[in-house]
């Protein structure tokens, strides 16, 4: 077994194990902190069945598209919720509609369905770092926080975030070039290529993890 599939182990037992302190947490959870929640278990799910589905057909790229669209639906839904700009909301609304054509329109004719779907990802990576970008902003901006003496980093909100900016920024490299890395031979140029990105991506995971932690940490001394 080579070495990049004990990390993949590892980062699926920190997803796991991630379950645990949000199945503790389930009833002081909020909206969109429930979102996360189950953002968590698509990731913890998929990276079960991933591996599953290699081992059985050799080719998992479909399912992996069709949950980084859902796990897209997830993630807009949660910004729908902590975005406050009405306009905001609207844009999400029709990047949702957008991106799902461009899946559709991706897995079908541009990329196909058995390799990984570069297109469609990396858009759907992009504006998720754009809309954790603008949540930021508006987390710094947010006179009601400043007027109550509560900074960012109190809020199990601002955690979470930032779990998701990390992962997704880490994971934009691999995203763009995985399907070129498919269709290419082998050369020590395309190995040494996806072992950095690869490691950037899984590095980017267990650092999402822990910062979910560290939200649900925040969560549990704001009950206090």
């Amino acid at each position: 077994m080579h070495l990049h599939h004990y990390i993949y182990y590892f980062m699926v037992g920190i997803r796991l194990l991630l379950l645990i302190p949000f199945f503790l947490n389930y009833r002081f959870l909020n909206k969109e902190q429930k979102v996360i929640f189950i953002y968590a278990i698509t990731n913890a799910f998929m990276g079960v069945v991933l591996d599953t589905l290699a081992r059985v057909f050799h080719n998992n790229m479909p399912f992996l598209t069709g949950m980084m669209l859902i796990q897209f639906f997830i993630l807009t839904f949660f910004y729908r919720h902590v975005l406050k700009n009405p306009n905001a909301r609207k844009i999400l609304n029709i990047m949702l509609v957008i991106s799902t054509i461009l899946c559709i329109v991706d897995i079908s004719f541009l990329e196909g369905p058995l390799f990984f779907n570069s297109i469609f990802v990396s858009f759907r990576t992009f504006l998720l770092i754009i809309y954790g970008v603008i949540f930021f902003l508006q987390l710094m901006k947010d006179e009601s926080l400043i007027e109550q003496s509560i900074y960012i980093n109190e809020l199990p909100a601002f955690w979470f975030n930032a779990g998701l900016f990390v992962a997704l920024c880490c994971a934009f490299p691999l995203d763009l070039c995985f399907n070129y890395l498919q269709k290419t031979p082998p050369t020590d140029y395309t190995i040494n290529l996806f072992r950095i990105t690869a490691a950037l991506t899984w590095s980017g995971g267990v650092i999402q993890s822990i910062l979910f932690y560290i939200g649900l940490v925040k969560l549990k001394a704001a009950r206090k």
